[in-house]
């Protein structure tokens, strides 16, 4: 069925709107650079299309080990030239001289840990190591203080999606991290002492003082490490969420109504309707140690009183290299000014007329996400998974039809309204001006709409499927990439890329509605557990176990994962196909392929996914196309017998 919109006017489109600062390139040379040759492609596709893949010194230095974090580190270099080197004063982005000015204080400014205790001083909190009076220290108050800047304090506050109600945004209290601590390293323990004793040194105490309580704050730290069992993940817990009110009730050492008491200042809320999700376990261990009557107070007050300083790392970049320093800077800007930052990006990409461009694109995406759900929509009207099952079959169309793709905007989310403050010389105030603009942001969302578009965060490339929403996320730093960017002096070549790379990528996050775990959840994004009758997840399975085979490596864990490559990479291509009069599979799969090349940074067998060789051989070894494109014979390893396929 051809439809209006072919992904080769998709690509046309794409290569006018976002390539007009990028030269044409000739792709098909660009793909024989990280080729080896020398190695058979029916026997290791991987290392035929990637044997020659490396990253410069300079993308190593910002974690480039494979192509994705290539493309992040690239998006890094481009950024911190711009800041660094560029004037903004003819810009078209008002934010970018902000975005500078911050950047360069937090390069070149002295800082000062005085910043920041003045900050929590301000609280009403009165530390006794500034006051010199235990008795009018308030820990409630300077719980708070710490979280209206970011920080954690004796627990962890974060504004999340409730898992049960999936567009509502609510609170979780979890554990701290005790990422400076560590846990069980006797190395990481004497470093961060070490660090507390210079903390308190640029206090103005006394070296032996200092060194004494530094040690003090490391013991209180494991005294609050030990509430958490070390099986324990420090995750998000899916509990059931309880009402501030019943928390007040279960947990009165806690003081929890006092402490939204001081957060939400200014915001109208109420404790019976706000809910929170909690590690209860973490916090009646931490009411029983506050309750402890030879606890003291010195120390506890000391301990939170550093934590903002060590929240934003204060001194622990000063000796590195400037590469460390220049990355710890943007990520700052990061994580604190996110929309700004990707409006610089797009426009470092894009050129002055980014918004016009970058709204035309995201419309663009969004046909050929049309065209895959289309496609994919033929495959379950055919499938045998759903054979003489009218009722199965409609429930997976129309949950498939109900699904959405949400993309990053670009607009000032303020509108031009003051929001944002003016940036000066002292990083250490701007970084705390900053996030408290952001927590109260935050806080807000939880008695606000619904997110209506993705975070723009500019540096994540990783697409997402939310099983509660039933939709795909697409990040701003996925649309800055070469997937999408760059224009091939072929505009076959083009496609075959865009379709390879983008098209992948959506309809891998689309396939992920149909896995093991997706097909639980309905159209809305409810669990819906028992929608499909046995029949229908009895052929599912037997389809699905193909996947469980020898040929995967630690298949249980990523089986979901192992689905949704084989099953998006078929899906994408057969959408391609359709829609190309002359489809040029070899670059197809070149494409595909050179997606992974590179090595998996994460420990093995902890990822849900598998290493980037055997999603690249695995899943070509499910495409007969593959096979038949680069004359594979039968008993060579990327021409399997036995080959997956479920839809």
């Amino acid at each position: 069925m051809e439809l209006p919109f072919s992904i080769a006017w998709l690509g046309a489109i794409l290569g006018i709107v976002l390539l007009r600062l990028v030269a044409s390139q000739d792709c098909q040379r660009q793909l024989e650079n990280d080729m080896d040759a020398k190695e058979a492609p029916c026997m290791d596709f991987h290392q035929h299309a990637c044997g020659n893949w490396h990253a410069s010194t300079l993308q190593r230095n910002l974690g480039a080990h494979d192509m994705r974090s290539q493309w992040v580190a690239r998006l890094k270099l481009q950024l911190i030239q711009s800041l660094e080197q560029a004037d903004f004063n003819s810009s078209s982005n008002s934010a970018a001289p902000q975005l500078a000015t911050f950047y360069r204080s937090c390069l070149q400014s002295g800082q000062s840990i005085r910043t920041y205790t003045d900050a929590l001083s301000r609280s009403g909190a009165n530390f006794p190591l500034l006051a010199n009076n235990t008795d009018s220290f308030d820990w409630v108050l300077a719980n708070a203080a710490l979280r209206e800047y970011g920080a954690q304090g004796l627990w962890r506050l974060l504004v999340q999606d409730n898992w049960q109600s999936a567009d509502q945004r609510i609170f979780y209290i979890l554990s701290p991290k005790f990422y400076l601590l560590g846990r069980d390293d006797d190395l990481m323990e004497f470093l961060y002492e070490r660090y507390l004793k210079i903390l308190l040194l640029e206090l103005g105490m006394r070296v032996r003082k200092a060194a004494l309580l530094a040690a003090k704050l490391v013991a209180f730290e494991k005294s609050l490490q030990k509430l958490v069992p070390n099986d324990v993940a420090q995750t998000l817990v899916l509990r059931k969420p309880h009402s501030l009110r019943d928390l007040e009730l279960q947990l009165p050492g806690l003081q929890l109504k006092r402490y939204f008491d001081a957060l939400l200042e200014g915001i109208v809320w109420d404790p019976a309707s706000l809910l929170l999700v909690v590690d209860l376990d973490y916090l009646q261990g931490l009411q029983r140690l506050l309750a402890d009557r030879t606890l003291d107070a010195m120390t506890m007050s000391t301990w939170l009183l550093l934590q903002l300083p060590a929240h934003f790392e204060l001194r622990l970049h000063d000796d590195e290299k400037l590469s460390s320093q220049q990355e710890h800077s943007l990520e700052q800007l990061r994580k604190l000014m996110p929309g700004p930052l990707g409006r610089l990006q797009m426009q470092l990409v894009l050129g002055e007329s980014y918004q016009e461009a970058y709204d035309t694109a995201i419309q663009q995406i969004a046909l050929l996400f049309q065209d895959l759900k289309q496609q994919f929509e033929l495959v379950l009207n055919e499938t045998e998974v759903f054979h003489d099952d009218l009722a199965t079959r409609n429930l997976a169309r129309d949950k498939l039809r109900a699904m959405r793709l949400l993309t990053p905007r670009l607009q000032d989310p303020n509108n031009g309204a003051p929001g944002t403050p003016l940036m000066g010389g002292n990083c250490d105030e701007n970084l705390l001006q900053l996030s408290l603009n952001q927590a109260k942001l935050e806080f807000r969302q939880v008695f606000g709409e619904p997110a209506s578009s993705a975070p723009a965060d500019p540096l994540s490339v990783n697409a997402y499927y939310r099983l509660k929403l039933n939709r795909i996320e697409l990040p701003l730093g996925l649309l800055a990439t070469p997937l999408i960017q760059q224009q091939c002096s072929q505009e076959a070549d083009t496609m075959a890329k865009l379709s390879a790379g983008l098209g992948y990528i959506l309809a891998h996050e689309m396939v992920h509605a149909f896995d093991f775990d997706g097909l639980n959840y309905d159209a809305s994004g409810q669990l819906a557990n028992g929608q499909w009758p046995a029949r229908a997840i009895i052929r599912f399975s037997l389809r699905a176990g193909c996947y469980l085979g020898d040929r995967y490596s630690n298949a249980t864990l990523t089986v979901n994962e192992n689905i949704a490559d084989s099953e998006g990479l078929r899906l994408a291509l057969d959408t391609y196909r359709s829609r190309s009069a002359a489809p040029n599979l070899r670059t197809f799969f070149l494409a595909f392929a050179q997606n992974w090349c590179g090595t998996v940074a994460s420990a093995a067998g902890s990822s849900l996914h598998a290493a980037h060789a055997e999603r690249v051989n695995n899943v070509l070894g499910n495409i007969p196309e593959f096979g038949d494109t680069f004359q594979c014979t039968a008993t060579s390893q990327m021409n399997p017998v036995d080959k997956c396929r479920i839809w």
